[in-house]
């Protein structure tokens, strides 16, 4: 079951509710429009934690005990953790049984760009969010012919066109990518990262613009505090992680999900040409097909159920 999104609590007061519930496990996620359902899947695709009971809540239902004031996103689940981590409250003794806490969260490239945590009880997605795992693992020829009202063998045409359409795009917008990595390795807070498209792109979805892409690695520089040798030792850090990445051949773990429904959209167009096709509210309408029609059971998957099925 999920919380109650009207419901909320002190940090102290969920943890008595959590000792009170005949549920065994509580996942505290960071997103509000996909991580609830797409964790509730997870967790039902598992009989271990179905049979025992989970429910999932927002970090920003659960609030500060002395100000009263509430937090979303990663920094109200990791927030949330430190206080849980704390106070010995990641387990949680209970009359009917101990209660486990899990936080969930976007990767956010955090292997490349460090300042990820390391614990049994935080889980992190294999992509860098739960919109780009919805993509890689969800996309088919039956999710587009219901997004864009396509015959079968029209859908599989497209399906076969677009071919590794998420490989092209992180190797179009690599340099990209690693200029989002440093600035948020720098902490550099400028026009460069992973909440915006590709600015060193031209066309958006077509090379490198070298003139671009120096004059942005120039702004992510002068935004950073570190001196120039640090910058510089951290720059080299970023490109050497960035070829690993690529060499092995894992780039599209880097593409953020919120890039993809734009390219999709953009290679849709291609296909189709001067021909009709309904892309109206497509960015939307496609992320809800696939959070829906994603099998949950897949191997994809195993990695959530076994940190889950770990902790209880």
């Amino acid at each position: 079951m999920t919380g109650d999104r009207k419901l909320t609590y002190t940090r102290s007061a969920f943890i008595r509710r959590v000792a009170m519930s005949r549920d065994k496990s509580f996942l505290i996620v960071e997103g509000r429009d996909f991580d609830v359902p797409f964790y509730s899947r997870i967790c039902e695709s598992s009989q271990a934690v179905a049979s025992k009971g989970y429910q999932i809540w927002l970090a920003e239902q659960i609030r500060e005990d002395i100000t009263g004031s509430g937090r979303g996103g990663k920094p109200g689940v990791l927030s949330f953790f430190d206080y849980c981590k704390h106070r010995k409250a990641l387990r949680i003794p209970s009359p009917l049984g101990e209660r486990v806490l899990s936080f969930c969260l976007d990767r956010d490239n955090e292997q490349i760009t460090g300042g990820g945590r390391r614990s049994p009880h935080i889980i992190y997605t294999r992509k860098s969010d739960v919109e780009a795992e919805l993509f890689s693992h969800g996309l088919s020829s039956d999710v587009l012919m219901s997004a864009l009202s396509l015959d079968r063998s029209t859908a599989e045409r497209l399906i076969k066109d677009l071919g590794d359409w998420q490989l092209e795009l992180a190797m179009n917008w690599r340099d990209w990518i690693e200029l989002c990595c440093l600035a948020k390795r720098l902490n550099a807070r400028c026009d460069v990262g992973f909440g915006t498209e590709s600015t060193v792109n031209n066309p958006k979805y077509g090379q490198t613009d070298a003139a671009s892409a120096v004059a942005a690695r120039t702004r992510v520089a002068a935004r950073s505090a570190l001196p120039q040798s640090q910058i510089a030792s951290n720059e080299r850090l970023i490109a050497a992680k960035i070829d690993k990445i690529y060499d092995q051949g894992n780039p599209r773990d880097l593409l953020k999900g919120k890039w993809l429904p734009s390219f999709l959209e953009s290679k849709i167009r291609c296909h189709f040409g001067k021909a009709p096709v309904g892309l109206n509210g497509f960015s939307t309408t496609i992320k809800v097909l696939l959070l829906h029609s994603l099998d949950y059971s897949g191997a994809w998957a195993d990695s959530y159920r076994n940190r889950l099925e770990a902790n209880l």
